[in-house]
């Protein structure tokens, strides 16, 4: 009865220090990009410059990009000054340079205005801080 006990209490600790150190993944691109002297509304207007089509990672137009569509935005959003706060690999250094935008010569694209306004984002919400002109 004992082992029963200490049993069935080890497993209700397990699951309940489980729950507790859920990994969190960001919903909002803006999350995870910094630079110096731009807030939240400076990072979302640059993602969508930079042909993302919504600031938001779990949505329907950002899980149709394919891997190079998400290397050019990370190489647009490099080259705009802002950085990625996590460690991790680029895409170029990921996926050895299988993009044609990581080979030597590429042309990275510039944040666009037009671009931004026409995503499909500001599109559907046209009064949004980061899709005003």
């Amino acid at each position: 009865m004992k082992k029963i006990l200490k049993l069935l209490s080890g497993i209700t600790l397990l699951s309940i220090a489980g729950c507790q150190y859920k990994a969190e993944i960001p919903l909002s691109a803006w999350e995870l990009w910094d630079k110096p002297g731009a807030d939240t509304i400076d990072i979302g207007k640059a993602l969508l410059e930079c042909g993302m089509p919504t600031p938001y990672y779990h949505d329907e137009y950002n899980r149709k990009l394919d891997g190079n569509a998400n290397a050019l935005i990370e190489a647009c959003m490099v080259q705009a000054g802002f950085r990625y706060k996590s460690r991790y690999l680029s895409s170029c250094e990921f996926f050895d340079a299988r993009f044609p935008i990581c080979h030597s010569g590429a042309v990275i694209p510039q944040r666009s205005v037009k671009k931004r306004l026409n995503s499909p984002h500001c599109k559907r919400n046209r009064n949004k801080p980061e899709c005003l002109p």
